[in-house]
This record gives C-alpha cells, structure tokens and sequence, in this order.
C-alpha cells in the first residue's frame, strides 16, 4: 500500500497575515486544500494523514470541500520532525508497512508525475526524494560577514518534497531520532543517519514552497499559466 503524510501547521510568521499561511488562498482555494486535492486525485494513494495543531483541526474540517478520500488526522508536535513521527504512527495503524510520502502541506503544486516517479524510485532504490539543482552560486559565509568559499553548483541539490520511504524504515529512523535528542531539517537527514542512501531525482521550479508573500504571487502566476495549457 502507499500512503501520503501530509505535515502542515506553519504559524506563516513571515507571511504577515492573520491566519496561517496553510488557510491562505490561491486562486480561490487554501493552499492546504489543494495540496490535498492533489493527492487525492492519485488513484495509487491508498491512504493519507494530515498533521495538524490540534486547535485546527476544526479549523480544516470546516472547509467546504468533499476530498474525494478520507484524510486522517495527526497532531502536531512542537517540531517538524516530532509532527512526522505523529503522521507516520498513524499510517502504520492504517496500513502497517508499504510505501509512506511525507510532503509539506505548503507545496500545493506537487504534480502526479512528481509524485508517481518518487513511489517508483523507491521501490527500486528504497528511499527516494526529489529537488532541483540550484540557479544561483552558492557560497559558505563566515562568521564575519565575509565569503569563504564557493560550492561546486553541479553537485548541490535543492531538495523538496514528496520523500518517499519505505513506511517501516523511515518510522524506525525517526523513533531512533527522538531517542538521540537529535534535530533535523527533513526525514532524508533521518534516513541517511540511521538507515542508508536517498535515492534524489528531479522535481520541479515549480513545486514551491509557500514561505513568503512573494512565493503567492509565484504560486498564482503558476496556476495560470497552467489553466492556459
């Protein structure tokens, strides 16, 4: 089986905005919303969990979408990795082993093809994310403000989401991490430290995270151009 975690429960602090960045909408829909629109359009989903603050789950069940498949809640915990850890619990009950996507809620343009090339490489390779390789020069800054070396772009990777996982594989990793007491930024740094390799393929420009008000201006700008296609 294969089963989507989606983590979601940013306060949008750089957003300025009243509500969660999660609630904003894009072209007359929340941001959440369509990030699971998209994954519940995907026959191959058998399964998917939202990760939420508790204080919004009633919040998300009052949006008046009918998703199309039954999404599962998880509460958040105080960090990223905390609230994974929650999701993928929850998926275990639901399915026990398989396939397990773990995607931030606030990439609403995930496309299938994105999604559908990750579930495949990680059945081949075992673990699998996407990302993209840097447009800008990348540069190590020292503590005093000033430049110490240039990275070597062509082996520098943007990495994004889904990162798909073996679901018994990736929940160990993430139990192991809460024992250490460790943090990390995504569940590829969990994979790497206690289990092995992650599989990288190329996602897209366009598989944005919703961060800034900059980034929904992008987002609309997307979503445009695509209803003309």
């Amino acid at each position: 089986m294969v089963g989507a975690v989606i983590v979601s429960g940013g306060k949008g602090s750089r957003m300025g905005a009243d509500i969660p960045k999660q609630y904003l909408e894009l072209s007359g829909i929340p941001v959440l919303a369509r990030t699971l629109i998209a994954f519940c359009e995907m026959e191959f989903i058998d399964n998917i969990v939202l990760v939420l603050p508790k204080d919004e789950w009633e919040t998300f069940r009052s949006l008046p979408y009918s998703f199309g498949k039954e999404i599962h809640l998880a509460e958040g915990g105080p960090r990223r990795q905390d609230s994974v850890r929650s999701g993928l619990k929850v998926l275990e009950g639901l399915q026990g082993d398989g396939i397990a996507l773990i995607h931030d809620g606030a990439r609403p343009l995930v496309t299938e093809g994105i999604i559908s090339e990750g579930v495949e490489l990680c059945k081949v390779h075992g673990a699998s994310a996407c990302g993209m390789k840097p447009k800008d020069t990348i540069k190590v800054r020292g503590e005093n403000g000033f430049s110490r070396e240039t990275l070597n772009r062509d082996s520098l990777f943007s990495i994004q989401t889904p990162q798909v996982f073996e679901l018994k594989k990736i929940l160990k990793a993430h139990e192991e991490l809460k024992a250490s007491g460790e943090d990390v930024t995504d569940d590829t740094a969990a994979y790497e430290k206690y289990i092995g390799r992650v599989y990288l393929y190329e996602g897209s420009y366009e598989n944005i995270k919703i961060t800034t008000p900059e980034d929904m201006a992008v987002a609309e700008a997307i979503i445009k151009r695509r209803k003309v296609k």
